[in-house]
Order: C-alpha cells, then structure tokens, then sequence
C-alpha cells in the first residue's frame, strides 16, 4: 500500500501553520477575500478548514465549476440509540438481540421529514441541482457551481496539487445558517485531495514452499478451523466496492471456475452516479474472492455496494446504502485513511452515525486496521500518531494482519504479527465500554482480532485473467468476514456486532483463541492476550460455532387446551450454561414479557384465547454471551368445547376418539 498523505484540519490562522508555505498562502487568502454572508447568523458543523501537507497551491476554484457534496445530517434522539445499543448488547436484557429494522431507524432516529426537507430547501435557494434525500435521511447529496458551495457553507475552496493529485479544498470551516444548524452534522465533498486507499500489498517475490507460502483462499477454511461447519449459504455479505466491477465480476467468475465452486455473481448496487476507475479491480477481487472461499464457496448474496470513486464523500454514501438496505449481515470494508483526515473533512463523524445505527440493526461491518503499522498517518518511522479510520472507529471490527504458517495441505502452523499489521491507539475515538479493563488509556485501541495478511503468505487469487498473490489487511478483514458470516450460518442466527462477546471470551477460551504472541508492527509487540500488534490474534472458526451454538424446546401441558384455563409452556436449553431470556409465542403472536432463563429452563403459566383447532406454540431464545439464540414451536389443540363446561376425565379420550388417531398423535408429539 502507498502511503496515504495525512492533514490536519484546524481552525484560524495560527502562527505555527503560517511557518509553512502552504499555509501561509491560505492565511494570506482568507485575509484578502472577505467571507461569503458576513454578519449572517452562521453556525459550525463538523467539516473544518484543510492544509494539505506537501501540496502547492494552485488559485482558487472557478465559480462555475461544478461540486458535488454530500451533507451529513444529525441522529435523532442518540441517547435513546445508545441506550438500544447497550441493552441489545447485554445478555439477559428483555432487548438482547432484538434488533432494530431500518423502518423502525427511520421512525425513531433519523431526522424527521421537515428537518431534512430544510436542509433540502437551503441547498436549493443557494443553487444546487440533482438534489436527493437517503431513504433513512442520514444524507442529502447535491452537485452546484463552486459559487454557490461556498455562499451555500460561508468557505472558500482552493485548487491544489498534492504529488500530481489534483484537487479542491476548503480552506475555512464549513458553516451553515443557524435555522438548520441542529439538522446538519457535517459537509462532506468540500476537499477532493485525500481519499480513501485500498489496503493490500502484492507479494514481492511470491512463495510457494516452505512454511510461510502463498495459499489458494480456499485453503483458508481449513487453516482457520471452518472446514467442518456448513458453508454461509444463508447468510448476505456486503463488500464496499468503488469504480468498475466489470473485471472484478469476470475474475471472480474464473477463480469460480479454476477452484470448483458454485456459480455466484455479486448484486452490483451503485450509489450515485456510476464510476468507471478500475484501479482497485485487485482490491475486489481480493475480497470477493477470499469471502466466498472462505465462506464455504457460498452465500445467501454477495453485494458491491460501489461507490463512484474512493473519495470519502462517495464511499459514505456507500456504507449508508449497505445500512439502508439492511440485508447484509456482515459488510467488508477493505479500505482506509488517517483518522486525522477523516475528523477534519467530517466524514469521520458522518460514518460513525452510520457505523452505529448498522450496530442496532444487527450488522457488522469488518475492517482492515491498515498496512503501515503503528504509523498509519505518515509520522516519523517508529512514532505512532493516529490510526487508520475507519478501523478506529468504536462500531466495526477492527482486523489486523498475521504473518501465517502452515503445511503444503493448508493446516494451521502458527501465527506471528506482520509487521504492517495496523495497530495503536487512536487519536480521536473514545474507548468502547467493551474495551474496558483490556485497554489502556482513555481512547480506542485497535485491532480487534487478527488474520492473514503478510503478503509473503498471502492469497494467490486472480486478477486482470491472471494469477497473482496479495496481502495486507485487505486480505485479513475478507477472512473474518466470511469466518462471521459462516459462524452465523452455522447458528442460524443474525448474531449482530461480535465486539462485546470477543473482548469478554478472547482471553478465557484458548480452545477457540489464537493467541499471537511474537512479532511487532514498528511500535508494539505482541503480547499475551489483546495487544496493538494482534489485537487477540485470530480464532478456530468451528470452535468459536460450537461455542456459541444453542437449541430450545418446548413443551406445552396439557397438550388438549380448553379456551380461558391456565397451560404451562416450558422452554429447555441447551448450550453453555445458557442464560438470557425466552419469548413465548401463539401462533406468532407475544405471550407477555420475555421469560428470564434459569437453569437451562424458561416456564411461562398462561392463557389462550384462539380459537378452535391448532395453535403453534413458539419459543424463541435470546441467547447471551456464550450462547446464540435458538427458536423452536410446538402444536397445541385447543379444545372446541367452552372453558366453562366442566369435564370428566373421560372426556379427553373420548375427543380424542372421535378426532381420530392421527389428530392424537399431533397431540402427543
């Protein structure tokens, strides 16, 4: 991976930049031209002025130039989401894995109809065009002349050149009018220099002996543990995608084609206006390739969710739409950017919403933690100073690289830190309760897991019709997103974000735990249990599916129900001590309040009024820390005589006998 270029974004013109040159002439700008509706009641978002390092100033943007921008609005009612995630979050919680549908999102947390229809209105009254609202009304892109852009946000854009990029920046803060200043969060599209890079590192001299080689993805199965378990057939993966997916479809269908697996041809959503860029086909066809080998050759879909370009405005767009639609239960995420820059353009912000809204709704979205150690902002080697986002983000898995070993079969060897596996603390995010007495210090620590990533023992995939072997994170965070996916599929359940139960159990079951050990990534080394370097190193993925695995039954007494008298529906467990609760249901319908598990058993003393006939009993298990949860039904009769007839005991055997044998046995089973 190249090394991404790194701003700092700031406010005002303080002497320190002003000993820059580049400064200096952005100081001496914003002196000479006076600001766009001065004494206009203007108010901050999140999207603030940019210095790009390294690059020469060019003049300014013409009016007439054409800008697209895409504006964050602001969750509605945070406090409220927080509190649904934690609750969904923690076992035996009546709310534990229930999660939101993005209906229910748009309803009790996206901004309401006027709100967005402001920002709508404010955006059309300063010139914009192609104006349109997200479904969840998280975002509103529009393109207008740059005039308009900088009446629009009271800034001032300036062309650059950064190392032969060229591009515009904003060199003032974004501002909007006060009357929607509690509606926007930021304003993403004001820079066009710093974009997001795909994180994977071709073999410089590929292998193929010795212990550390190439490998075949679908050998990954079988180093990682999931051999055993049923392929993710039922289970969606989301891969965020930018440019063309012409090649990557075709390479994808010849890796099909050379390694025996089913047909699968990736849904293509495009966000926005489609882009044509093949420069990333590599990146795709590394994690469209490494998923469904390591997925078990199938899934239920495979979506590109492709953005035009790589540009953070556009890649937002793209991890909103894979949370609008909300069908992908695990979303890769094979690229990065300095945290610095993403907080100064605001898209850090923008996707942190996104991030944390695809949390409540039971999605995971997996991320390489970057290919340039414990330097992912361009520091000086050996420093550490910010992370790659959004690895660093407190609502993703944060997946670093391993060095991995194993027989010319593919059986697990060992794991070492790669040295480019991205790992430190971050700058800017606060640390996530489920960090809480395994990380130091006061802000995110990252990564969260680690697989392969070394390109030296990387995937030997195709790409351009050919063969080639790559690595980096961008190979690490595909592999735990087809392991997720197949732990989920093996469970039959949507297990939502894994953080939580990973940080509880990484350290307490060496049986399912890879703890890495050796190795460093410039900065910090690995160490026994989480570290910088590994996070908690990787897992057996069939272990981890055991583990989790759960199964409820249940009973229902008497078997022969008469309307309005009390029956007693008790669920069993199975599982690891399983805990958390149970919803009983009748014919699909709530039976009360979840019923808490204790001992493996859920009893629930209740009443039916259906009608005549069958009713299906239903109970459905939460799950909790150790256990996924698990759903089972029943049928019942009810009786068609009335609750208040008495019966004698003969009574049951005679309507047995005039329903006839085979209704007795529905009875009894």
């Amino acid at each position: 991976m190249s090394r991404h270029s790194s701003s700092k974004g700031g406010r005002g013109c303080t002497a320190a930049r002003a000993r820059r040159t580049l400064a200096a002439a952005l100081c001496l700008g914003a002196g000479l031209i006076a600001a766009p509706g001065a004494g206009a009641d203007w108010r901050p978002t999140r999207t603030h002025a940019q210095a790009p390092r390294e690059a020469r100033l060019l003049g300014a943007v013409p009016d007439e130039e054409p800008v697209d921008v895409t504006v964050a609005l602001q969750l509605r009612n945070r406090a409220l989401l927080d509190e649904r995630i934690r609750r969904q979050h923690t076992p035996g919680d009546p709310e534990y894995r229930r999660w939101l549908g993005p209906g229910q999102v748009l309803a009790d947390h996206a901004p309401t109809a006027r709100e967005a229809d402001a920002v709508v209105a404010h955006l059309r009254r300063a010139g914009f065009t192609q104006i349109e609202l997200a479904p969840n009304r998280l975002l509103v892109t529009a393109r207008g002349p740059a005039a308009a852009v900088q009446q629009a946000f009271n800034t001032r854009l300036r062309r650059f050149d950064l190392r032969g990029r060229r591009g515009h920046v904003n060199v003032g803060d974004a501002q909007v009018p006060a009357e929607i200043a509690g509606t926007v969060l930021a304003v993403l599209g004001l820079q066009t220099l710093n974009e997001m890079r795909p994180l994977l590192v071709p073999a410089a001299r590929p292998q193929l002996t010795g212990s550390v080689h190439g490998l075949n993805p679908t050998k990954f199965p079988l180093a990682y543990g999931a051999a055993s378990l049923p392929a993710a057939s039922t289970v969606r993966v989301g891969i965020i995608t930018a440019g063309s997916m012409t090649q990557a479809i075709a390479d994808l269908h010849q890796f099909q084609t050379a390694n025996g697996l089913p047909a699968l041809t990736p849904t293509v959503v495009t966000v926005g206006r489609a882009g044509f860029d093949t420069s990333g086909t590599a990146e795709w066809d590394l994690d469209s390739q490494t998923i469904q080998a390591m997925a078990g050759g199938t899934l239920a879909e495979m979506l590109f969710y492709t953005a035009r370009s790589l540009l953070d405005s556009n890649i937002t767009q793209a991890l909103n739409r894979a949370v609008t639609d909300g069908v992908a239960a695990v979303i890769n995420v094979s690229l990065g950017i300095c945290e610095t820059d993403a907080q100064a353009d605001g898209s850090l912000a923008a996707d942190d919403q996104i991030f944390a809204t695809a949390v409540a709704q039971g999605q995971t979205f997996a991320v390489a933690s970057g290919d340039d150690g414990a330097n992912e902002c361009g520091s000086p080697i050996g420093t550490a100073a910010g992370a790659s986002y959004p690895a660093s983000s407190p609502y993703v898995i944060a997946v670093g690289g391993t060095t991995l070993a194993t027989d010319a079969a593919g059986n697990y060897g060992g794991e070492t830190v790669w040295s480019g596996s991205g790992g430190s603390p971050s700058l800017i995010e606060p640390r996530p309760s489920w960090q809480n007495g395994v990380v130091a210090g006061a802000t995110r620590g990252l990564p969260d897991v680690a697989f392969d990533a070394d390109p030296n023992s990387g995937a030997l995939i195709i790409v351009n019709g050919a063969s080639a072997q790559y690595g980096g994170t961008s190979l690490a965070a595909p592999i735990f997103t087809a392991a997720w996916a197949r732990i989920q599929a093996a469970n039959d359940a949507r297990l939502g974000f894994p953080a939580a139960w990973l940080y509880k159990y990484g350290a307490q079951h060496a049986a399912a735990f890879r703890d890495v050990v050796a190795g460093a990534n410039g900065v910090y080394s690995a160490a026994p249990g989480w570290d910088y370097a590994s996070g908690f190193g990787s897992f057996d993925v069939a272990a981890t599916a055991l583990f989790t695995r759960s199964s409820v039954s249940v009973s229902v007494v008497p078997a022969l129900i008469q309307p309005g008298t009390t029956v007693t529906l008790t669920a069993s467990i199975t599982g690891n001590a399983p805990g958390g609760t149970v919803q009983f249901t009748a014919n699909g319908a709530a039976l009360g309040a979840p019923v808490a598990v204790a001992n493996g058993v859920a009893t629930l003393a209740t009443t039916l009024a259906a009608a005549s006939g069958t009713v299906t009993i239903g109970a459905a298990y939460s799950g909790d820390f150790d256990n996924a949860g698990s759903t089972s039904t029943v049928a019942a009769f009810v009786d068609i005589m009335t609750a208040s007839v008495p019966l004698p005991p003969w009574s049951t055997a005679l309507l047995a006998g005039l329903l006839g044998w085979r209704a007795m046995r529905r009875l009894r089973a």
